[in-house]
């Protein structure tokens, strides 16, 4: 009850604190020239002289200077925002927030470009900003890296932000509050623009395995494959036998030779196939809610890597077709990788569709599932297969100790901690659902082990 009450406290208290018309510096400033004021008093109690009448001149002299540029200080920032209020009040701002296409996809840093027009920057001063995201969550107070610093006027007010985020999703911005304050950062006037924007952080692309798939689908019959090599046919290979198998398929010559029994894996593609269906379960079979291990840190840690892999198989210079298991928010894009990087991004576990109702048999060429995968779903799609689909597990587990993915954290979250992997690391092993899902994914482990043509990650 406390907990909520205080919660609610400070959620009221906190946009109030935004609009205060001076800063923190401020208030040090005036206790400092207040502190000074009464040290120098005392130093005016000595007999009547020509030093005593010079010291006061010259403090009545400083003070004065002190008390102009102040107001100087003061002027520049309030006609800014005079000038901005009424802009706001005539519906003449313009206001954009987009993401900033990454430009190495191995780079975790995340950057927004925001743009505000017309703004008058107060002289000499600066303008800071604030988002308003989610509802009930507000960023950090910052200053843009601005694209022209070179002019001395502008209405202009545009640049970017590196912000750091705690997941990989879609924000949605429902206000961005404007700062305007002087070059001595005493004075903050404020102003909140409501403004419907989104913007969505990126997955990177850490190292993973090397995966070797064919293509499984046919959409274009005007060109015909010439690397037959990589078709997988009953001619070209093999694997050993399991419970499922035709027995008429066995290849009695190689089991009179060394004792094996293998099988010829039947022809699952034409000539003419081209393209390779990604299949990528978000699937979810255990009661997370609550649980931000399981829905932020695994959550983050499985898109990276499907972005990964995604990555690694575009390298093999096959079309690839990127399955969605939910519909996400809509993003337009012309290259195809951003659209699949934009649909890995704002994907979520979810609980509506299995495995069993999501895969098309005939058409995947690799399955990616996850440790929440339900592990009997897992067993039947694997006894449905034919032989030439990949089957990828994503050890969730896994990612608390990965080297590498402690460079995500210093990305991942705005309050930095001592060291925030062991923040989480010390969550999953107090965590109810620790044991639950560590022998939910030993026992997909185990299933997989049994079956060829499949990896854990």
């Amino acid at each position: 009850m406390m907990g909520r009450l205080f919660k609610n406290i400070r959620g009221f208290a906190q946009p109030a604190v935004f609009f205060i018309p001076f800063t923190f510096y401020f208030v040090l400033f005036t206790v400092a020239i207040v502190l000074a004021n009464i040290w120098l008093g005392t130093k005016l109690h000595v007999p009547d002289g020509s030093f005593t009448d010079i010291f006061k001149l010259l403090l009545k002299a400083g003070t004065w200077f002190i008390i102009i540029i102040i107001c100087v200080a003061l002027l520049s920032a309030f006609v800014s925002f005079l000038i901005f209020l009424v802009k706001k009040k005539k519906n003449a701002i313009r206001v954009s927030i987009k993401t900033v296409a990454a430009g190495n996809s191995n780079d975790p840093v995340q950057k927004i470009h925001i743009s505000i027009s017309p703004v008058l920057k107060p002289f000499l001063g600066f303008i800071k900003l604030r988002l308003h995201y989610d509802q009930s969550l507000y960023s950090e107070k910052f200053i843009l890296a601005e694209e022209d610093q070179k002019k001395i006027f502008s209405t202009r007010f545009a640049g970017d932000y590196k912000w750091q985020l705690p997941e990989i999703k879609e924000y949605h911005v429902e206000k961005l509050i404007v700062y305007f304050e002087d070059f001595f950062q005493f004075f903050s006037f404020t102003v909140a623009l409501p403004v419907q924007d989104r913007f969505h952080t990126h997955p990177f692309a850490p190292p993973v395995k090397d995966i070797q798939l064919s293509p499984r689908k046919t959409e274009d019959t005007a060109t015909r494959i010439e690397e037959l090599k990589k078709v997988e046919g009953e001619y070209l290979n093999y694997k050993n036998f399991e419970n499922n198998d035709d027995v008429r398929r066995i290849v009695w010559k190689i089991y009179a030779k060394n004792k094996e029994l293998v099988v010829r894996i039947p022809e699952v593609l034409d000539p003419y196939a081209s393209h390779a269906y990604l299949y990528p379960s978000f699937y979810n079979s255990f009661d997370i809610a609550g649980n931000s291990v399981a829905e932020i840190f695994f959550l983050n840690y499985y898109k990276t890597v499907l972005w990964g892999i995604y990555q690694q198989l575009g390298k093999q210079g096959y079309a690839l077709r990127f399955i969605q298991d939910q519909q996400t928010a809509y993003g337009s894009f012309n290259d195809e990788q951003q659209a699949t990087r934009y649909a890995i991004t704002t994907s979520k576990w979810q609980q509506d569709k299995d495995l069993k109702v999501f895969v098309n048999n005939k058409d995947a060429s690799i399955i990616i599932i996850s440790s929440l995968c339900n592990a009997d779903d897992v067993q039947s799609i694997l006894d449905a297969q034919s032989g030439g689909t990949v089957f990828v597990l994503v050890k969730l587990s896994k990612s608390l100790q990965h080297s590498y993915f402690v460079n995500m954290i210093k990305w991942l979250f705005v309050q930095q901690e001592k060291n925030e992997i062991e923040v989480y690391k010390s969550k999953w092993r107090l965590s109810l659902l620790r044991p639950k899902i560590m022998a939910n994914e030993k026992k997909i482990e185990a299933i997989l082990a049994k079956y060829s043509k499949t990896i854990v990650i």
